[in-house]
């Protein structure tokens, strides 16, 4: 039983292989272009890509950057508006305690 595993393993990687070798002798026949325009193919949609890689990730950091300001702005206000609630709420009861003072001194 295991002698077979490792048959078929074998099978399937010899097959990979006898695969890949025939597919690029057959696009090495058949590609149009010389194998300097080839590479200087490659190397021009490589940089192609890396360009469109780069601007894709500017675009996604500023994105990115903005919606972290724009929450934060949001986070300020809300932080804002709770201390503005709290000193309202400190004044209010300062004011309550002044109240019952003057009540019980007079």
């Amino acid at each position: 039983m295991r002698e077979n595993k490792y048959n078929t393993l074998i099978a399937f990687l010899l097959g990979t292989a006898l695969g890949t070798a025939v597919g690029m002798l057959l696009a090495a026949l058949y590609t149009p272009y010389s194998g300097e325009e080839t590479r200087e193919r490659i190397r021009s949609q490589s940089t192609a890509l890396r360009d469109r890689m780069v601007a894709e990730s500017d675009e996604f950091s500023s994105r990115i950057r903005g919606a972290t300001d724009t929450w934060v702005a949001q986070l300020q206000a809300v932080a804002d508006d709770l201390v503005a609630q709290g000193k309202m709420t400190t004044e209010e009861a300062r004011a309550q305690i002044d109240t019952l003072l003057a009540k019980v001194r007079s």
